[in-house]
């Protein structure tokens, strides 16, 4: 209100002004050039640079108070922690041929972290009311968070009908034998759009391979609403694949993922894709890893590995006993997200084939990649390892011994457990964003990693 006043008062004073030069203008000698107009425009002038510094006070307050929401919707009660997240009841999904298909619980978690931001910064307008308290820059905020929350849920649906109905069928050849494998595309750019389409789209390579492309929907999901396009396979080790009948003999025979890599590999370039940069998560890194040694793979962009497998030697007991009980027991099944964003993707048709399984788990307790062996992969464009320091899987040290030797670009999330890409997928695609960092090593919190639609909302307000 006091900075409303006191733009009427500096607006009624340069009128003032100006009618007192109009006023005394017979005084000037004759031939003297009037100065009526060259005051008027300062007095614009100045007026729009007040308007200007108004404009910006009433953003930055919008800013301050989009990150003191953004640590209140990071905070979470025990039953919300442990129990239950907050979620929207189960709908239809807008858009999706068949009308009987209904909202997954991921989805319905990223509608529920909508609301949960509304239902604070509501309580608080309406507190700040009773203490009469200016509430402009949280209206200013609420607005915001409307506008943008409203396009997000139109993107949540797309990609949703997408994980059903965008798949295509690739055949491919090779010497191991004949594959055909789903590929799903993740891609929110209308195809109207007139300009050419520049970017390098990502081939995402999914965890341990106990579904289909459904079950890393998660990170899937985090990097097409960053505006990438995102084609996801199905691992050749589930049965919706055709594949050889002989496969797990092969995979036993070779003990390394090279089956697996060529697949892909000829599934790329079938998809006509000639550039791609490839991701994978832990089981999915190992054989991105597998990818970015082949010599004759021209099209790598960018290779970022999360999390990988095969880096020291385990054994199937170590490799048991840190997957099954200091991750799942102790990192996973307490956590509500975790469960949420890991064991209730969307409803897949795939399932693991328990023998070609197995014969991953063996391979991944070997050591499969030394320095020497890293040292070797020279994408086109960046090389990137992402390891959670907190990850009873990984070892930090010898990680990051067996990387630094390589031209690539080490990232260390402080507090990261194993699954920490599916619950920070969001924040993990603003960070691939951004450019080579100075330093070869660089730290990054846990907390850092924007974990639902509404804290990108804010952090991009902020």
């Amino acid at each position: 209100m006091k900075q409303g006043y006191y733009s009427i008062i500096y607006i009624f004073r340069y009128n003032l002004k100006i009618k007192n030069m109009k006023n005394n203008e017979n005084l000037k000698p004759k031939g003297e050039v009037p100065e009526e107009t060259s005051i008027s425009e300062q007095v614009s002038k100045q007026l729009q640079e007040m308007a200007d510094r108004e404009w910006t006070q009433r953003e930055d307050a919008k800013k301050t108070e989009a990150g003191k929401l953004s640590g209140k919707q990071k905070e979470k009660t025990f039953v919300e922690k442990h129990l239950a997240e907050v979620q929207t009841r189960e709908m239809p999904i807008r858009g999706a041929q068949n009308p009987e298909l209904k909202r997954g619980e991921i989805f319905r978690f990223e509608r529920g972290q909508i609301l949960k931001g509304y239902k604070i910064l509501r309580k608080q307008i309406r507190e700040a009311e009773e203490h009469g308290e200016d509430t402009t820059s949280k209206k200013d905020l609420l607005k915001e968070m409307r506008v943008q929350a409203k396009v997000l849920e139109k993107n949540l649906d797309e990609i949703e009908r997408q994980c059903y109905e965008n798949i295509k069928v690739v055949d491919v050849e090779t010497e191991f034998g004949k594959f055909s494998l789903p590929v799903v595309e993740f891609d929110l750019r209308k195809e109207d759009e007139s300009e050419e389409d520049k970017r390098t789209p990502y081939f995402f390579i999914p965890g341990m391979p106990t579904s289909d492309f459904h079950s890393s929907v998660a990170i899937s999901m985090g990097l097409a609403l960053r505006g990438n396009k995102v084609y996801v396979p199905v691992d050749i080790e589930t049965s919706s694949v055709q594949k050889p009948e002989d496969l797990k003999e092969q995979i036993k025979a070779r003990g390394d993922f090279k089956i697996q890599a060529e697949v892909f590999k000829q599934t790329i370039r079938k998809l006509g894709l000639d550039k791609v940069n490839i991701i994978g998560h832990s089981f999915g890194a190992t054989v991105a890893l597998e990818l970015g040694s082949d010599e004759d793979f021209e099209e790598l962009e960018d290779l970022v590995v999360m999390d990988p497998l095969g880096i020291e030697e385990k054994g199937l007991p170590k490799l048991a006993k840190e997957f099954g009980f200091s991750q799942t027991v102790l990192r996973f099944l307490p956590y509500a997200e975790q469960r949420i964003k890991v064991a209730k993707e969307p409803k897949a048709k795939g399932k693991p084939e328990m023998g070609l399984y197995l014969e991953d788990v063996k391979i991944i307790a070997k050591k499969l990649y030394d320095a020497e062996k890293l040292s070797k992969i020279k994408p086109n464009g960046r090389f990137q390892v992402w390891f959670g320091t907190d990850s009873p899987i990984m070892n930090s040290d010898v990680i990051e011994t067996a990387f630094k030797e390589s031209d690539v670009e080490i990232y260390k999330v402080e507090g990261g457990e194993h699954m920490w890409p599916v619950r920070g997928a969001l924040g993990l695609s603003r960070m691939l964003k951004a450019g080579k960092p100075a330093e070869q090593v660089t730290t990054v919190e846990v907390s850092d990693f924007e974990k639902s639609g509404m804290e990108a909302i804010l952090e991009n307000i902020k």
